[in-house]
């Protein structure tokens, strides 16, 4: 490389490094500004208004950190982390199962086609009381609650992601010899995955809805006796740490789930 090339070399290297960092930087900064003025304003008003429902966003950090230090945290989400794994677990069975069943056999969607719609537009929550008499006070109504929850969006995206496969490509797979397995890994299931993936999304999602509703409402175990315990109390600034420690607990299952996902359909 010649002396005058080397200068070039090093500006091309530097402006490289800037696009290279640039791009998330640029993307994440909008966030960043926002949150930081919600922490700004959140701290200002709760330490000028003195309003009840408005603690200071320090004194919500604090008793955060309290709970995560004591251990309250870990021994209340250990509770709920089983209801909801379990929950979790039936409803994308279930879920992905029964939406391939509709999908691929129209006898099947005609039969529960009705039925699905009209869960989809009922507030789950008003058949927690049935849900109460079938299965008591206990443990299987949580998990039942979060079934019920979360069943749905998976179900209606794994049949809207399977019966949107281009027929193209299947007729394709058949031409080359593929057989009924082939089809549904290698054709069917990866053409539906983005929207099979969006309904375990949202079937993640609505899953603690359905965890802490269930808690709340049915038994006051786990986060949702929290909830419960400090809601009624109104100590606002320990409400306040368990919500955002719920919606932390959202985000890392959602996230998993998306993960776990992804990872399985590229095997």
């Amino acid at each position: 490389m010649t002396e005058r090339s080397l200068p070039q070399a090093r500006s091309q290297g530097r402006s490289t490094g800037r696009r290279r960092w640039s791009g998330p930087l640029r993307y994440h900064a909008p966030f960043l500004i926002s949150l930081l003025l919600l922490i700004i304003t959140w701290e200002v008003a709760g330490r000028s208004a003195d309003l009840l429902i408005l603690p200071p966003l320090s004194d919500i950090a604090a008793e955060f950190w309290q709970f995560a230090v004591d251990g309250t945290f870990v021994e209340r989400f250990a509770v709920s982390l089983l209801t909801y794994v379990l929950g979790m677990a039936a409803s994308i069975v279930i879920g992905t199962a029964v939406g391939f069943l509709m999908a691929r056999n129209r006898h099947v969607e005609y039969a529960l086609d009705v039925y699905v719609n009209a869960a989809m537009s009922a507030p789950m929550i008003a058949f927690v009381p049935l849900f109460i008499i079938l299965f008591g006070l206990g443990y299987p109504t949580r998990v039942v609650t979060v079934i019920v929850f979360a069943v749905f969006p998976i179900l209606v995206n794994t049949f809207s992601g399977i019966r949107g496969v281009d027929p193209g490509l299947v007729e394709m797979g058949r031409s080359f010899g593929a057989t009924q397995r082939q089809l549904l890994w290698r054709i069917r299931v990866p053409n539906a995955f983005p929207l099979i993936g969006a309904g375990l999304h949202l079937g993640a999602a609505r899953g603690i809805k359905g965890l802490i509703n269930g808690e709340v409402l049915i038994a006051v175990v786990g986060i949702g006796a929290l909830v419960n315990q400090f809601g009624t109390a109104f100590s606002m600034d320990k409400l306040y740490a368990i919500i955002f420690f719920i919606v932390a607990m959202a985000f890392v299952m959602v996230r998993i789930v998306d993960l776990s996902a992804a990872k399985l359909i590229r095997h």
